[in-house]
């Protein structure tokens, strides 16, 4: 995930995803990264809307570490 400034007045969080309808990049506002950040952590799952209306239900890979 990036952070950068897109078109209007708000920054927003590049999910480095894109969608599967229309192939748009998928950004989430800056605003709402925390709740987005809660989800994957609290239910391994978080749903992004694109701008089209496509909802994508994304899941959190956790790697096993072998410290």
């Amino acid at each position: 995930m990036t952070s950068e400034k897109r078109s209007g007045t708000e920054e927003v969080v590049d999910m480095e995803l894109h969608c599967v309808r229309c192939k748009a990049r998928l950004y989430v506002p800056l605003s709402q990264v925390d709740a987005v950040i809660a989800s994957l952590e609290w239910t391994g799952a978080a749903i992004l809307i694109c701008v089209c209306g496509q909802a994508q239900l994304i899941r959190s890979r956790h790697q096993k570490r072998n410290d």
